[in-house]
């Protein structure tokens, strides 16, 4: 088996208890006889020397002083074949000589196991707090990634509404006029000229107001940004009601007063109203246009001319030379349709005028 590394061997021999006691030599001491002693060194020249006598070794056998000696095991041999050896590391199994034997303290290594269980066992209660912070941190840590998440949301948004606002790819390049007939849409286009190059969120909407209020032709208007460069004018023309005879020419008239067109002869399909009787700026002229407003246009075909002293007392006449007394504006809708069915009735004949001031009961002369 080969040995770790670090490791070292332990040393050779037998353990200290067993190692053997000091040779000595076979051959015991040789002892005085009795009776005989050995010279005493003596100080200055009076020293003698004593005959000592010599005993035959065959007088003290050698297993005399043997005796206090025990046997010692032989050691195993050990052979030095590479081959054996290599294949002895391998097999971990084969049994080891005493003298390769690792001996370890049975106290250090239940130390070494308590020490790597302390280090399991804090690892578990570090996990186990952490899992715990968690835990108890969940709501908070909820409410703070959704205030992110929105702080996040809004920055992006004004990012976006500032980048559009002032980006020359929104720029106006295109001004679109719809709904214009009588007016030129061309010379609305012009009147604007001062809008284009500006991003579509950034265009003045006072100067196009100021622009517009030029044409008086035109009753309202719409404005509609059409990305990615277009501004749409969408307007309204004024609608005339009347025909106004001035100076031998014939002023078509809205129901602000307006004078929408100018002919040298009257308009069909316009009934005309004597200004002269009932002023442009007149209330009279207010309620007589509100209940031109409120008829049908085949009804409006048939009206000759209308008259309004007062605003109660407007009347209109017929193509027909028929009258209808129509009283006040209140209930020109339902007025109106009484007095279509009354007309088409054939059985109200040789009728003159139509009454409906009082829609509830209508009269015939």
């Amino acid at each position: 088996m080969k040995r770790p590394p670090g490791v070292t061997p332990p040393p050779a021999g037998p353990p200290e208890a067993e190692k053997p006691i000091e040779h000595r030599d076979a051959t015991p001491r040789r002892r005085a006889p009795v009776g005989i002693r050995r010279s005493k060194k003596s100080s200055g020249d009076d020293a003698t020397t004593e005959p000592i006598d010599i005993v035959p070794a065959a007088v003290y056998p050698a297993s005399e002083g043997l005796a206090d000696f025990r046997s010692l095991p032989p050691l195993p041999e050990v052979t030095h074949d590479a081959e054996h050896d290599a294949a002895r590391d391998d097999d971990d199994s084969s049994p080891k000589p005493w003298w390769l034997t690792r001996r370890t303290d049975p106290t250090v290594e239940k130390a070494a196991e308590a020490e790597k269980n302390l280090a399991h066992a804090e690892k578990r209660r570090r996990r186990y707090e952490r899992a715990e912070a968690r835990r108890f941190t969940q709501a908070t840590r909820t409410r703070r990634r959704k205030y992110l998440i929105g702080l996040a949301a809004s920055v992006a948004l004004v990012l976006v509404v500032v980048l559009t606002a002032y980006s020359p790819l929104l720029a106006v390049r295109t001004i679109t006029v719809e709904g214009a007939s009588r007016v030129d849409a061309s010379a609305v286009s012009a009147a604007l000229s001062d809008q284009l190059g500006r991003p579509l969120t950034l265009v003045d909407f006072g100067e196009v107001k100021q622009a517009l209020e030029t044409f008086p032709l035109i009753q309202s208007y719409v404005t509609e940004a059409r990305p990615p460069d277009t501004l749409v004018i969408r307007i309204v023309e004024r609608r005339p009601i009347v025909t106004v005879a001035v100076d031998g020419a014939f002023n078509l008239v809205d129901a602000a007063g307006v004078v929408v067109e100018t002919t040298p002869a009257r308009a069909p399909g316009y009934p005309t109203i004597d200004v002269a009787a009932t002023p442009v700026d007149s209330p009279g002229f207010a309620a007589a246009s509100q209940v031109l407003l409120a008829l049908s246009p085949d009804f409006l075909a048939q009206v000759d001319s209308v008259s309004a002293p007062t605003p109660d007392s407007v009347t209109l006449a017929l193509t027909n030379g028929q009258r209808v007394v129509w009283g006040s504006a209140e209930d020109s809708a339902l007025k109106a349709r009484i007095v279509a069915s009354m007309i088409s009735n054939p059985g109200i004949p040789d009728v003159t005028e139509y009454d409906v001031s009082s829609p509830e009961a209508p009269i015939t002369h």
